[in-house]
């Protein structure tokens, strides 16, 4: 009898074991290597994307870094293309050493749902425990490993959820930013729909199912979650999954899986067979703990526009303290100085006439020659920047050289690239790594350059056409050494799949791109909405009849492609009129601009330059200096709200007021007033300021109808006023400096 009572105890301390083992199970992640898009080919003809260098260091570095932030103990990054130089980094980087990795390649998969199945082919994943799953490289400080607790606590009371979807606030806008209806109790997501800026959608279809059975009584309220707008911040799928076992088995069952948004999300979502749940995670949220100093950040790096946006929130600090000067996973020891200016301390020599406006990065062994200008760009080791160069919003790679009074305007640069003296590099172009541009050659805006031909068909490839040569040499000069790559939107499709993913149009891809401009999009509204089933609209409405089919006919909402009516601009006009002679709130004057906006599917370039116009034509510009700079500080310090909240960069308004001032001959000797006018009613700051006097467009983009001659003379007078400023602010912190220098010395 005593044995038979032992054996309940001895099962007990089975289970006990059981989940220790489990918990004490190492945490997991899949990095994707590849994108399976096309968005940074020209830049990766002889190395892989994630080693591509983001502020000087390798995507996969910032990934590896990050995951190993989150306490992720084991790594398998799933290699494509180049998948022995990944090899290669990972075992001479320090990270071959604080972390499990395991490099996987494959010749055969050409898509995320292929790389799930030849991963669950091969049994690595404990089918205990969950999985961080990495689309894209990504730069954070956010504990991803919060999201696996929430995940796991959420499956001890349903086993049914397989993923739990990372999900961030705000944001910047992108052209892929879907919609998703969420039940914001279980944080359950219902439904997951592709929303591209272009061609914008023009209605949304929601299956009827959501608001009858299966879903428990109890779910009531939904919340509508879309991407981030410029009068909202949204929400914004950040590319982090937790995955069950679940999802790469599905995938293997499912041939037909190879998106993971599209394809698999869709396919569980709509599945009563499958009886699987998918949630989301909002990062972010008041129950995360341990949030870092300066906040919580989290963003992938998907095209050349995302390169980039993070590029310069790690130079804001924004991702602290994965920040160069501090926690650089390159092992660089970087220098941290006024305006995030990071300066390499190996072998950086700068002319005492260079001049620096941050964020930038410049990194080791480079040289800048007198009279340079950098502007919130980033250099990587060895290069060398000749004299009389300016180069703004670029992003350099290793060992370039640039010549003399050259012009780099929001671009990027590969490995090896040499400019010869007085080329211009227009905004988003691309040179691949070992390009040569010749002497005096101006390189077109968004022109791809590779040091090798493109070549679709490696079988098919006859060689260059006379055709293609006479067009190079026409563009990039006898002298160049590089091939013009077809652009991204023309390029053919890698996989013929693509032509049902709306993130794929052409015209969705342009803006994806390094220096496009998002303009104002009425295609859904980023709020946060609530819907009740006693609002269902009943299946055979309209708007449940709706299907991607009938959306071709539909005008672009999302972009003012050949600019507005005549009748947006008389009807911006009269509101504003109306708004300044009935001293109308800034609120209620913006929110019927904005309508004004939304209705013609104007974009808020034009009608920010609207306001800029009114405003300017209610400033008497007669009557002395002090006359004019106090009535347009009282304009401005009054309206200025309006222009702000149609604005992207300060910079924009600066272009806009000098347009005007080029145009009116009244106006045109007062734009250094202007100028003044904009700073002191903290329409502009500093930085928009500086940032205007570097644009090509502010000092050779001379308007339609508008004498060069004239816009070089406004411009002169607007850059005198922002020298000196710069000029009184720098004196201003050299007297701080002193003085507690004079402080310090007192006390000793």
């Amino acid at each position: 009898m005593p044995p038979k009572k032992q054996q309940p105890l001895k099962a007990v301390d089975s289970k006990a074991k059981q989940d220790v083992n489990v918990d004490n199970a190492p945490l997991q992640a899949v990095v994707l290597a590849d994108s399976y898009n096309r968005r940074f080919e020209v830049l990766c003809t002889n190395v892989p994307r994630v080693l591509l260098p983001l502020c000087s260091t390798p995507l996969l570095a910032w990934t590896l870094e990050s995951l190993a932030m989150s306490k992720v103990e084991q790594v398998f990054i799933f290699c494509g293309a180049h998948a022995d130089k990944i090899r290669e980094y990972v075992e001479k980087s320090p990270y071959s050493i604080t972390l499990d990795i395991v490099c996987l390649s494959s010749r055969t998969a050409f898509s995320a749902g292929d790389a799930l199945r030849e991963l669950d082919d091969m049994h690595l994943l404990n089918p205990e425990n969950p999985f961080i799953l990495v689309h894209s490289p990504l730069v954070g400080n956010y504990n991803i490993s919060q999201m696996v607790e929430k995940h796991k606590k959420r499956r001890e009371t349903d086993k049914n959820y397989i993923m739990t979807m990372g999900v961030g606030r705000g944001g910047r806008r992108h052209p892929e930013s879907p919609i998703m209806f969420v039940h914001p109790e279980s944080s359950r997501l219902l439904h997951y729909i592709l929303s591209p800026l272009s061609p914008a959608p023009h209605r949304i279809t929601i299956p009827s199912t959501l608001f009858v059975d299966p879903y428990p009584p109890t779910m009531d309220t939904y919340e509508v979650w879309a991407g981030p707008s410029s009068s909202a911040a949204g929400y914004r799928d950040l590319g982090v999954d937790i995955c069950e076992a679940d999802v790469p088995a599905l995938c293997t069952e499912n041939f037909d899986y190879h998106d993971l948004r599209r394809h698999f999300l869709n396919g569980v979502l709509t599945s009563e067979l499958l009886g699987k749940k998918i949630a989301v995670h909002l990062v972010g949220a008041d129950d995360d703990d341990d949030a870092p100093e300066g906040g919580q950040y989290i963003e992938r790096v998907r095209d050349t526009r995302t390169f980039g946006d993070v590029t310069r929130d790690v130079l804001r600090r924004w991702a602290f303290p994965l920040v160069p000067d501090i926690n650089e996973p390159g092992g660089v020891p970087y220098e941290l100085r006024k305006g995030n200016v990071y300066i390499a301390r190996n072998n950086v020599l700068l002319s005492r006439t260079t001049t620096l406006h941050g964020p930038l990065l410049i990194g080791p062994r480079s040289t800048l020659s007198h009279n340079t200008l950098v502007h919130q760009s980033t250099l990587g080791a060895d290069c060398a920047v000749g004299h009389n160069t300016r180069i703004s919003r670029s992003y350099i790679f290793s060992e370039v050289r640039v010549g003399a009074d050259c012009v780099l305007d929001e671009c990027i640069v590969g490995d090896g690239v040499v400019i010869a003296d007085g080329c211009r590099i227009g905004k988003g172009a691309l040179l691949g790594n070992g390009v040569r541009i010749g002497k005096d050659v101006t390189v077109p805006e968004f022109l791809r350059i590779g040091a090798t031909r493109y070549v679709e068909d490696e079988d098919d490839d006859e060689g260059e056409t006379e055709d293609e040569r006479d067009l190079r040499i026409s563009v990039l000069g006898p002298e160049s050494l590089g091939y013009i790559w077809p652009s991204e939107e023309a390029e053919p499709d890698c996989d013929s799949d693509e032509e049902d993913d709306p993130y794929e149009h052409p015209s969705n891809k342009i803006l994806s791109q390094l220096g496009r401009r998002l303009s104002l999009s009425s295609a859904g509204s980023s709020d946060l909405s609530t819907l009740s089933k006693a609002s269902t609209t009943p299946p055979e409405s309209p708007a449940s009849l709706a299907s991607d089919a009938d959306l071709d006919d539909v005008p672009l909402a999302g972009l003012s492609l050949s600019g507005p009516p005549p009748a947006f601009h008389t009807e911006a006009r009269a509101s504003l009129e109306r708004a300044y002679d009935e001293g109308h709130t800034v609120e209620n004057a913006l929110l019927e601009l904005k309508t004004l906006v939304m209705g013609y599917n104007s974009g808020i370039d034009a009608a920010r330059k609207d306001v800029v116009d009114f405003l300017l034509s209610k400033t008497p510009f007669s009557g002395g200096a002090a006359h004019v700079l106090a009535a347009a500080t009282g304009i401005w310090a009054r309206w200025g709200g309006i222009v702000d909240s149609l604005t992207r960069d300060g910079s924009e308004i600066v272009v806009d007021a000098q347009a005007y001032c080029a145009a009116d001959e009244h106006a045109r000797p007062w734009f250094g007033v202007v100028c003044r006018a904009l700073y002191e009613a903290d329409v502009v700051d500093e930085d928009a300021l500086v940032e205007w006097r570097s644009l090509s467009a502010a000092s050779e983009g001379a308007g339609a109808g508008v004498d060069p001659e004239v816009w070089d003379d406004v411009y002169r007078k607007g850059k005198a006023y922002v020298d000196a400023l710069e000029e009184m602010e720098s004196g201003s912190d050299e007297d701080d400096e002193d003085g507690d220098e004079d402080g310090e010395s007192d006390d000793e």
